[in-house]
């Protein structure tokens, strides 16, 4: 009889099965028998596993109709003659001294040792310049970094990670029903592979007498095969999964920190069906399955996990939920002043802060039209849970593949208000703020208010308004009737030929219109335009006007960016999918572009080119300054560095011309000297942002060092050690909620 059975189910994986029968014939432990079972494989596979088999007796071929992987290592199971199990996937590898490791640590003083585990390597395969990678898992970093034996109960930590039971061995006397409960342990019998590790996994760990752990990782998980079983085509399937887990621990006496692990893999499950397997949670079927997940999930015991549990699972679970929106019930308002359009995708990391902030509006007789772009992920659901309770919010859906035209189409088509701004979703503004803004508009009556905390150009503006004869004078900012701020204006587009295009991308979307001046108009955002400022609208408007104001609010600010980046943590895996990489953020140069074909075709380029060369530069910058990938920077200096160039001409206009003075010496120093200085130029900025960086950590540091920081910190966790749990997970929630705000 043989020390260890190795169980390898095959199916149509020629291209790597002899790797994954190599690793095994070469084990430096030889006592084992390999039964490699065919699954109905229709490729090379047989062939391979006879000529193992001819060539070494203790591999043996078993031959059969496709059943799925969970019959499969059934049969396994049942012919086994070993003491100790094994199971292999046949795309994967291990090395040599796996079960000479592994068979090292079967006995124990505390009982009987079960499962053997050891940690495992993240295998890419290299292709396209990139050689072969190894990445640990995060189970490898979360374990004893010595060999420890446990129970379940007694640590949890293995219940959070990957089931990954082929990097263990298990008792085959355990498996058929020497355990706790007296069962026998086997596979669902599922067809294909269906993700039936997961209840194995669960039955295995919690029914272990002892589980001896190993620190080494002695198994190759490969990531880049394309028909590997982990890859999901039936959302069903991990619910299902789930569902039979869930049933299996209900009869079982375990621990809150395995209820917590477990609770954690349904997070994990429910965010790779939506997010990385990419299936629409707003699907009733869907969400009927993650519903039944977290109806069955203790909230007192989800709220106790925040020190575990990432921020937006906990954010998912409580808007899913419905429970963690503060808002504020109003009325539908028969005839609003303002209308606040706010353009969103895939925006659910900011827009509860958003929404809540606005909900809270008092004395501001507005509306809030959310226009969505089919986000994927849960910003509608928040949206309609808003759209409920504060009948001020409507909620247009378009779908993901709709320009930016038809969103801004569809917002114009929706607005009631006398007035409309558009404002970034990631942007929450003062109460105080926005009505300044619209008592200016009124007060002036203008077709177009852009407004912001001063005026660097109020010299140019003072000085035009008293060629129009206005009586204004260069005591006029400090006149008593501007003690809230100056207004300049109102201007024609004509009156301000040097300064109305620069002004359109400076303000962004600091503006308010008349409603009625947009839809008389019939304005369109070009396809180009971005949310952040809507740079073709804004000057479509600003050409047609005859009545533009400036406000200066220098008393009533209050604006914020409460967008968080995201950077996306899998190199070697974006090899294979598309990881986002959103901390570049969008840059609008395509839409500047746009516009200067826009004033060619009108024939009004002369008139408004110095507006708009300052408007081109300073867009081409931004653009530069945040691309952070050398790639990137080299992309898109060879997109635009030239057309722009040639556009600027900064040899004919030169430094004067020019309002943002560090944008031109910066675009000097890209251009004048070649790729020599656009080299220093790269350098300068690198130690720029390196010492950026410095001077934040060093901030974040005193932070931490406070007296009042460790004072808190020793308090809170002083309440988590005497305080019931109860409370515990109220004031959780409550430092949630406070972090998000």
């Amino acid at each position: 009889m043989p020390k260890i059975s190795i169980i390898v189910p095959i199916y149509n994986v020629e291209t790597y099965l002899t790797q994954c029968l190599e690793s095994i014939r070469v084990q430096t432990f030889r006592d084992w028998e390999c039964l490699m079972f065919s699954d109905g494989s229709k490729d090379g596979s047989l062939d391979i596993m006879k000529s193992f088999a001819a060539k070494d007796d203790r591999f043996k071929v078993i031959d059969k109709k496709n059943e799925g992987y969970g019959a499969t290592c059934n049969r396994g199971l049942e012919m086994a003659q070993g003491e100790w199990i094994s199971i292999i996937e046949p795309d994967d590898f291990i090395d040599p001294n796996m079960y000479a490791r592994l068979l090292s640590s079967v006995s124990s003083t505390q009982g009987t040792v079960d499962i053997i585990k050891g940690s495992y390597w993240l295998f890419y395969d290299g292709h396209d310049g990139y050689k072969d990678a190894l990445l640990a898992p995060n189970l490898s970093n979360m374990m004893p970094q010595r060999r420890t034996e446990f129970t379940l109960n007694e640590f949890a930590e293995p219940f959070y990670h990957h089931p990954s039971i082929w990097s263990a061995i298990y008792r085959k006397a355990f498996l058929n029903g020497d355990n706790k409960a007296g069962m026998t342990i086997r596979f669902k019998p599922i067809p294909g592979a269906g993700w039936t590790d997961n209840p194995f996994f669960a039955q295995t760990m919690v029914l272990a007498d002892r589980i001896s752990w190993l620190p080494g990782k002695y198994y190759y998980y490969r990531q880049t095969n394309p028909g590997a079983s982990s890859l999901l085509k039936d959302y069903r399937m991990p619910f299902d999964r789930l569902r039979e887990m869930r049933a299996f621990l209900d009869t079982q006496d375990i621990s809150d920190d395995v209820k917590h692990a477990f609770y954690s893999r349904e997070f994990d499950y429910i965010t790779s069906v939506i997010g990385e397997f990419g299936f629409d949670d707003k699907d009733e079927e869907i969400r009927s399955l993650i519903r039944e997940v977290f109806d069955s999930m203790n909230r007192k015991e989800v709220l106790l996990m925040l020190g575990r549990l990432r921020p937006e699972f906990v954010d998912y679970y409580l808007d899913f939920m419905g429970e963690s929106y503060e808002i504020h019930p109003h009325e539908r308002p028969a005839a609003p002043e303002l209308s606040i359009v706010l353009l969103t995708k895939n925006s659910r990391s900011w827009i509860v802060d958003a929404f809540e902030a606005y909900s809270k509006f008092k004395n501001l007789p507005c509306e809030f039209v959310i226009v969505d772009a089919g986000s994927q992920d849960s910003t509608v659901t928040v949206a309609r849970q808003f759209e409920v309770r504060d009948k001020r919010f409507t909620v247009k859906e378009l779908p993901s593949d709709a320009t930016m035209t038809e969103l801004v189409d569809a917002a114009l088509n929706a607005v009631r208000g006398t007035y409309t701004m558009f404002i970034p979703s990631h942007f929450v503004i003062g109460e105080k703020t926005l009505r300044a803004a619209l008592a200016g508009a009124r007060r002036t009556g203008s077709d177009i208010a852009l407004f912001d905390i001063g005026n660097i150009h109020c010299d140019y503006l003072i000085e035009k308004l008293i060629d129009k004869g206005y009586g204004a004078s260069e005591s006029y900012m400090d006149a008593p009737e501007n003690k809230r701020g100056p207004i300049y204006g109102p201007f024609a587009a004509t009156d301000i030929p040097e300064l109305v295009m620069a002004v359109n991308r400076d303000y962004s979307w600091h503006k308010v219109y008349n409603t009625a001046f947009l839809k008389n108009h019939d304005f369109k955002a070009n396809e180009h335009d971005i949310t952040d400022n809507l740079l073709g609208l804004g000057a479509q408007a600003l050409l047609a006007t005859e009545s533009l104001v400036f406000l200066d609010l220098k008393t009533d600010w209050e604006i914020r960016d409460i967008q968080r980046k995201q950077v996306g943590g899998a190199f070697w895996l974006s090899l294979e999918k598309i990881i986002p990489y959103t901390s570049e953020p969008d840059m609008d140069i395509e839409s500047v572009l746009a516009v200067g074909k826009v004033l060619h075709e009108r024939g009004v380029y002369e008139t408004f080119e110095k507006g708009y060369l300052n408007m081109l530069l300073s867009s081409f910058m931004f653009g530069l300054q945040t691309r952070y990938m050398p790639e990137r920077i080299t992309e898109f200096l060879d997109t635009y560095l030239d057309k722009v160039a040639a556009i600027l001409d900064i040899d004919k206009h030169g430094a004067m011309y020019f309002y943002d003075t560090d944008a031109f010496n910066n675009f000097q120093k890209i251009t004048f000297g070649g790729k020599r200085t656009l080299d220093l130029w790269l350098e300068e900025r690198a130690l720029g942002d390196e010492d950026g960086i410095f001077w934040r950590d060093k901030a974040l540091e005193d932070i931490h060092r406070s007296a009042r920081f460790r004072i808190g910190e020793n308090a809170v966790n002083t309440m988590k050690r005497f305080a019931p749990s109860s409370l515990v997970a109220t004031a959780q929630e409550k430092a949630h909620l406070l972090k998000r705000g």
